[in-house]
């Protein structure tokens, strides 16, 4: 019988080993993973926040172009005049912070404290109105074909306002045209929303929600310490007589698992940043606005690196704490065998 416990005892001690380095991996990215901080942190590292622009102007564009009350004016700018307008307008820590608001909306999503995500777009009407806004226009006007003289007619009785074409006016008439762009922005501020929606989370609090499913994973993923705690309780019952037994039969599978997740955290980068990349690709369109997907997903590397870290300084304490277990179970057993001679 004492030969089946033992035996079970050792199944169990690899069981644990196994399991422990799987635990402390997974439980270290469903900490990190899912908070805004992490991403912020990977965006500044790979330069990620000089593409705001490009990402704010295709949810402009399209938000614009959905809105069958919008200016004409409005719907005629492209992807890329809509991302020159806002790198012209926004100063980079302004840009920032909205790529910051963009980011900690979508996770206030995710970890349901919110039933939608958006970016707000206030900054970007607060520079349109002023002098910055005005430029802006008269930049646009410029990149167009010289106005005919209908065209200049019909600029000066409906400004950007009117189903009309835009051109280029000599520089003699932007005298007469600039209190109009002045006093037209203002009405185009009003007619660009304050905010756009990124998630719009029309599942929420259905079984639909997707988050339903990720809070079960995250769930178990949190409760998982418990069941390695409960497979050492058991090695205990099946091998463990006394103190030596105890320090041995605990302290060698703590000294494997910290020697493990010591070197997956300090050279598992490559590996980790993979598996995330590839759960952002294939998953991640169930959770991640478009807008930000792709750029969540190359950060993968640099999310990696910040999962791993805290992962190679607790595999160090771990493999130190069973270093120590297993030299005091040796030396106890050596003085007990000493005793006995």
């Amino acid at each position: 019988m004492r030969e089946l416990f033992k035996l079970l005892a050792a199944i169990c001690f690899i069981v644990f080993i196994i399991t422990s380095v799987l635990v402390l991996l997974f439980v270290n990215i469903e900490r990190k993973a899912f908070v805004s901080a992490t991403y912020k942190q990977a965006f500044e590292d790979q330069k990620l926040y000089e593409r705001m622009p490009a990402l704010l102007a295709s949810a402009l564009q399209a938000s614009i172009s959905q809105n069958p009350d919008a200016f004409p004016f409005l719907k005629e700018l492209s992807v890329e005049d809509w991302q020159s307008t806002i790198a012209s307008l926004l100063p980079p820590e302004e840009m920032r912070a909205l790529a910051d608001g963009a980011l900690d909306s979508t996770f206030d999503y995710i970890n349901g404290r919110t039933n939608t995500a958006v970016i707000s777009l206030l900054p970007i009407k607060s520079h349109l109105v002023g002098e910055s806004g005005v430029n802006v226009i008269k930049q646009f006007l410029k990149a167009q074909p010289d106005c005919t003289v209908e065209q200049l007619t019909q600029m000066g009785l409906g400004f950007l306002g009117g189903d009309i074409a835009l051109c280029n006016p000599p520089a003699e008439a932007m005298g007469f045209i600039e209190p109009l762009i002045q006093s037209q922005l203002q009405t185009i501020s009003a007619a660009v929303p304050d905010q756009v929606t990124i998630i719009a989370g029309t599942d929420s609090g259905t079984p639909n929600d997707p988050r339903f499913k990720l809070h079960i994973v995250r769930s178990a993923i949190r409760f998982s310490p418990f069941f390695v705690v409960l497979l050492l309780l058991v090695i205990a019952l099946f091998a463990v007589r006394n103190l030596r037994d105890l320090l041995i039969w605990w302290g060698g599978p703590f000294l494997i698992v910290g020697v493990i997740t010591a070197l997956i955290g300090l050279l598992g980068s490559p590996l980790v940043g993979w598996f995330l990349q590839f759960l952002i690709q294939t998953q991640g369109a169930i959770f991640l606005p478009s807008l930000l997907a792709s750029s969540i997903a190359e950060t993968a590397s640099a999310v990696a690196h910040q999962i791993l870290i805290p992962v190679a300084f607790q595999g160090f304490v771990i493999a130190m704490i069973g270093l120590i277990m297993v030299v005091v179970g040796v030396f106890l057993g050596r003085r007990t065998l000493y005793q006995v001679t």
